[in-house]
């Protein structure tokens, strides 16, 4: 018996290590995000301008490939290349560097080896906040509904069908505050405010949790009364 566990440990070791991609220096380290992450937020119009970078923590050089898409889900220009040596880093400005930056909702980072990372860093007037790039899930968690200010929430469907997402609202005391259906079609990019999102109020509600049937890329935005501070975050 122990001889047989052993037998099918060394069998899905050599899976994860023949049929994936190339591998970060930790093998069991983002199997799924390495190989493609969603830059969820990238203006470049209405005075907003973002910083994407992209670093390869691994041992290894790596190749990969940028793909743009609008709020409806398509795609924008063509695709851009860029190769990274091993530990290496890549930034630039979306509205300098890529066509018709204006229209971007959203780009994907494609590549082979895995656990490449990344972040979007977008400003304005002095306001700035970063967000990192992440793979798709089907639940997950948006920690603060601002009290003094306005909270958003954005969903991009990664799948070819819709999406159907329930979101649940909760207080400090973990109440449920309220519950709301969503539907995101799919490869649309939608963004709204909590408060036209929730048909019941959510007064009282300090974070939001959700479950989506299909594979959902998420982040929220904080920012406050005076607009003179803005923070966010990817779902968690």
């Amino acid at each position: 018996m122990k001889y047989f566990s052993y037998l099918i440990l060394s069998l899905i070791v050599i899976l994860v290590f023949t049929v994936s991609p190339v591998r970060a220096d930790n093998p069991f380290i983002d199997l799924i995000s390495g190989s493609k992450i969603y830059f969820s937020h990238v203006p470049s119009s209405d005075g907003w301008e973002t910083e994407i970078a992209v670093i390869n923590p691994t041992a290894k050089a790596a190749s990969a490939t940028m793909t743009f898409y609008s709020t409806s889900g398509t795609p924008i220009g063509n695709a851009v290349s860029i190769n990274l040596p091993a530990h290496g880093r890549y930034q630039t400005e979306v509205g300098n560097t890529f066509v018709d930056a204006e229209n971007i909702a959203y780009l994907v980072l494609t590549a082979k080896v895995l656990g490449l990372k990344g972040y979007s860093k977008f400003y304005k007037d002095g306001m700035r906040a970063s967000i990192v790039a992440s793979a798709p899930k089907n639940n997950g968690l948006f920690t603060k509904i601002e009290s003094d200010g306005w909270t958003g929430i954005a969903f991009i469907n990664t799948a070819s069908v819709t999406a159907n997402i329930t979101l649940t609202a909760y207080s400090d005391q973990g109440i449920e505050m309220a519950v709301e259906p969503m539907q995101v079609p799919a490869g649309t990019k939608v963004v709204k405010a909590v408060e036209q999102i929730f048909t019941q109020s959510i007064t009282g509600a300090t974070y939001i949790s959700f479950d989506s049937s299909q594979g959902v890329v998420g982040f929220f935005l904080n920012g406050s009364s005076n607009d003179t501070m803005l923070d966010g975050s990817k779902a968690l």
